[in-house]
């Protein structure tokens, strides 16, 4: 071990034996000790993150439980998603649709198909012709009789029939009843015979009697007015007449609609040889590529009922549970880095300009004291934190190389110390064991019992100690390890 000895006088001379029976030692510090900051505190997560539902729906499933630990884009909670599911197939049914139309667009056309459309255009051609012609004479006299039929058919049953053919019918139905008198009278004459069916007499009563029946009908319908039922149907007659009449005298609309007809079975024919245009190629590519779009969106809205870890690290908290309905926004599962830690500690107003963003810091951990950890500045606060009159302020404490088999947890309590700037040279002495010898400034240092005087170059004070720089005791120091002593007079 090495010691320093000295003086009651800093700049004294060389010692005296009484002097020197007085001598003790004390350690020497590096310099840095000065600048060297001590603080306790809690740790911290240094962040924590939240896992927020992007659709809502039923909690189909919860994957984890506080104390898991995931990976990156692990599944955290499922949602019931067969309304989705259901759109994601309707959307690939719809590209399939839009990818075979065109397909169909891009295929040769069969002859078949040329020969159904080359039939289509005469038969359209055919109809515009006859339009353009209109009906045969013989058609339009035709129409025409059965309109005047139709018209005068109508026209007796609202007229009725007139005096002089009532008075005609009533006499021809007279005839008949005389006639039918006749036929009975010699019917009634042979009767008794066995045959008398089989004889003319019977042939002629039955002739007379059918006549008479048809005579008396006609004459009864004639002296009754008309039904309102066969009105109507005279007059629906009328109208069908009018309508066929009609019908062969074709109208500028038909007309134009059957010169449609004829220009579309022209661009269907045209379709079919010359194959599809470039812009029929292209609204169908346009089509797929809308159709793509559904199918991508609707997979993404899929995809959003399905919560995964926004990174890795442990489950603090799970904020949902199966069968619940949740809503999209909500906060599900809350994780975080275990081994991101931090230290928040407060340092006093006499300390703080001793302290520097990213200084390297040493930890020691109450829970686990024989461990030293490292950490490094990481913020500063800008302003201060009085309690009861004190001034500190808050920094914060980046614990590094941190590994989760280390045992560190938020909450535990810890004490950090910086490291302070200094040559390693560079120490710290009680100022009255420097001594002036031989016009320089020593000390003596004590080695495994033996007395040194080592040559150093004083510097700064800090009250009852003095800083000095000396590679000679920087040599000894790393010959001997830790823990330099420095005799002083008592």
């Amino acid at each position: 071990m090495t010691s320093l000895t000295g003086g009651t006088n800093s700049r004294a001379q060389a010692q005296s034996p009484q002097a020197e029976a007085t001598q003790q030692t004390v350690a020497i510090r590096p310099a840095a000790d000065i600048n060297q900051v001590s603080a306790a505190g809690n740790i911290a997560l240094s962040s924590q993150q939240v896992a927020v539902l992007q659709a809502e729906g039923v909690v189909k499933e919860v994957t984890v439980k506080p104390g898991d630990t995931v990976k990156q884009g692990d599944i955290l909670v499922v949602l019931d998603a067969t309304t989705l599911e259901r759109a994601v197939e309707r959307a690939k049914l719809s590209l399939a649709v839009s990818q075979n139309q065109l397909a169909q667009l891009q295929e040769p056309a069969s002859e078949a198909d040329i020969a159904a459309a080359q039939a289509s255009l005469a038969a359209s051609q055919q109809n515009l012709t006859e339009l353009k012609a209109g009906p045969t004479p013989a058609e339009l006299e035709a129409a025409q009789v059965a309109l005047a039929a139709a018209q005068e058919g109508y026209q007796e049953l609202v007229n009725g029939y007139s005096e002089a053919e009532l008075t005609q019918m009533g006499a021809e139905l007279h005839k008949a009843y005389l006639t039918l008198q006749q036929a009975q009278e010699a019917y009634n004459k042979i009767a008794y015979r066995g045959d008398v069916g089989q004889t003319q007499q019977a042939i002629d009563l039955q002739t007379a009697t059918i006549d008479y029946d048809t005579a008396k009908a006609a004459f009864d319908i004639a002296s009754e007015p008309a039904s309102a039922a066969d009105i109507q149907t005279a007059l629906k007659s009328i109208k069908d007449a009018q309508v066929q009449l009609e019908a062969l005298k074709a109208t500028q609309a038909e007309i134009d609609s059957a010169e449609a007809q004829v220009m579309e079975a022209e661009a269907s024919l045209a379709t079919l040889l010359d194959g599809p245009s470039a812009a029929e190629l292209e609204a169908a590519e346009l089509a797929i590529a809308q159709s793509q779009l559904d199918l991508d969106e609707a997979q993404a809205n899929l995809d959003q009922t399905y919560l995964r870890a926004p990174t890795d690290g442990s489950i603090l908290t799970v904020g949902v549970e199966v069968g619940q309905q949740a809503t999209n926004g909500l906060s599900a599962v809350t994780l975080a880095d275990l081994t991101n830690l931090e230290l928040p500690v407060y340092v006093a107003e006499v300390d703080i300009s001793k302290v520097e963003l990213d200084q390297p810091v040493s930890l020691k951990v109450d829970a686990l004291p024989d461990q030293t950890f490292s950490g490094e500045v990481s913020r500063i606060a800008p302003t201060s934190a009085a309690d009861s009159g004190v001034v500190n302020y808050e920094v914060t404490i980046q614990l590094k190389d941190l590994k989760a088999e280390d045992g560190v947890l938020p909450g535990m309590t810890a004490v950090a110390t910086t490291q302070g700037d200094g040559d390693e040279n560079t120490w710290l002495v009680p100022s009255n064991s420097l001594v002036e010898f031989e016009g320089d400034t020593t000390l003596v240092v004590m080695r495994s019992g033996e007395e040194r005087r080592v040559t150093v170059t004083p510097g700064t004070s800090q009250g009852e100690w003095t800083v000095v720089q000396s590679a000679g005791i920087a040599i000894r120091r790393r010959g001997c390890g830790r823990g330099l002593l420095v005799s002083e007079r008592g």
